[in-house]
């Protein structure tokens, strides 16, 4: 077939028209690579333009019209390579869907920004990298409200809370958090100068590239770290949060592990009616995933907090 469009001179019409439009007949001659960065060319500034039509549609409040032409945007950009370029629309697009209160979908698509930006070392990752937090807390605080007793718990003042509550059931704590994928690794920071730091910067980076269940774990042991400190509200806190982190993945151990951790830390402030319901809920959901290690160690957790 290429032959025949040879022979028949098909090509020869365009060199023809290139000709006829130049009287002088100087015209500059490319060669295929320069066509094709010519073309790529075009390409760009035809995506350029369509972000822009996308953005006035976004500023007339039309967010179909708009995520539509940032759609057609990124295939131009998927064509090209063009992978910071690309990171920008998503991280666009995921602005628009939190501003319509889709955060979830926000969610998948400021992940998938960042995973792009880090691709090309860009600087634009750490703004990025905040949003994913954001997000994330926006989207646990709404479950939280809707899964979690709106009732607060009664707190002890922090003076109060001894030291030697949290001693005498250190070892099973740490047990427990250890039937957790990956968490004998996180449990290493502790040996570092400045723990608490070290696990803030491993909880960020994993934040970023979406790893809901190793930001739980992460959380479950820098709040027993702070249970350590006789800190249990903030305890509780991060408890409470990688509680909903895991329910994000459907992590039944982890579930459990994080409502264990719960009721400790209400058991160091003495709430101990809240200690028996959280204790509970955890050994069912183990008993319901057949965790005959996990169920061993939370009953060992409770008989030690009970034994007290």
């Amino acid at each position: 077939m290429m032959e025949f469009f040879l022979v028949n001179g098909f090509f020869d019409r365009f060199a023809g028209l290139e000709k006829e439009n130049d009287p002088g007949d100087e015209s500059e001659e490319y060669d295929l690579d320069e066509y094709l960065d010519i073309l790529n060319e075009y390409r760009d500034a035809e995506a350029d333009i369509l972000i822009n039509i996308a953005t006035i549609y976004f500023e007339n409040e039309n967010m179909e019209e708009s995520l539509k032409y940032l759609e057609e945007a990124i295939i131009i950009y998927d064509g090209l390579d063009y992978l910071e370029k690309k990171a920008l629309v998503m991280d666009i697009m995921g602005d628009i869907y939190y501003n319509t209160d889709e955060k979830r979908t926000a969610l998948e698509y400021y992940k998938e920004a960042f995973k792009l930006y880090s691709e090309t070392d860009s600087d634009t990752k750490e703004n990025i990298i905040s949003k994913i937090n954001e997000t994330e807390k926006d989207l646990v605080s709404v479950q939280s409200k809707s899964t979690l007793s709106s009732v607060k718990p009664q707190k002890k003042a922090p003076l109060e809370v001894s030291t030697d509550d949290y001693i005498g059931i250190s070892t099973e704590i740490e047990e427990v958090i250890g039937i957790l994928n990956g968490a004998k690794t996180y449990m290493s920071y502790a040996n570092h100068e400045n723990p608490i730091k070290q696990l803030e910067n491993a909880y960020e980076m994993s934040s970023g590239i979406g790893d809901n269940d190793a930001s739980a774990t992460i959380l479950m042991i820098k709040g027993n770290l702070t249970l350590k400190e006789s800190k249990p509200v903030e305890a509780l806190e991060d408890f409470k949060k990688g509680l909903e982190l895991f329910k994000l993945t459907n992590n039944f151990t982890g579930e459990a592990v994080a409502m264990l951790l719960i009721g400790t830390a209400h058991y160091i402030t003495g709430n101990m009616d809240i200690v028996a319901e959280n204790f509970r809920k955890s050994i069912e959901l183990l008993r319901q995933i057949n965790n005959i290690s996990g169920e061993e160690k939370a009953i060992k957790l409770m008989n030690t907090i009970y034994e007290e």
